[in-house]
């Protein structure tokens, strides 16, 4: 495997992770607007591939702003996550300020299993998430996402 196919499977595998952060405004009450999240990846499992391939992904932040719109909020995250057809929820759960969830995703030769916990308040939240990638690159990642309301979309 290529460092630019490793590098992808990682990008992937932290917007699903960066994803599963978003919170719910149906549920959670978080408010519409933009929102400014920081996935840091702590460690990636990538067997066969150079360990310079993984120590170029750990302690990275990934920083992504993503306007969450009122008609978004009102859906939460479970829409904002499904951006890929390939990707269904076995486990979900967003009650008293804790999120707890399992998002499958269907990818070239194999699955992305993302799961996440954390919390959130209504401008704010904190997440920790692990993601087992099957396929022709088997791949096993921990990160943490910190995400906060930084205003109105523009």
């Amino acid at each position: 495997m290529s460092i630019f196919a490793a590098r992808n499977t990682v990008l992937i595998t932290a917007t699903i992770l960066v994803a599963l952060a978003v919170p719910s405004a149906a549920s959670a009450q978080v408010s519409p607007g933009k929102w400014e999240i920081v996935t840091t990846i702590h460690s990636v499992d990538m067997p066969n591939a150079p360990p310079f391939v993984a120590d170029m992904m750990k302690g990275k932040p990934i920083k992504v702003s993503h306007c969450l719109t009122p008609a978004e909020a009102v859906r939460g995250p479970q829409d904002l996550m499904k951006s890929r057809k390939e990707c269904t929820f076995t486990r979900y759960s967003m009650v008293g300020g804790k999120l707890d969830s399992v998002m499958v995703c269907k990818q070239s030769g194999g699955t992305m299993t993302s799961t996440s916990r954390g919390s959130f308040t209504l401008n704010s939240f904190t997440t920790t998430g692990r993601s087992v990638a099957t396929g022709a690159q088997p791949i096993t990642m921990t990160a943490t996402a910190i995400g906060r309301r930084v205003g109105e979309c523009k």
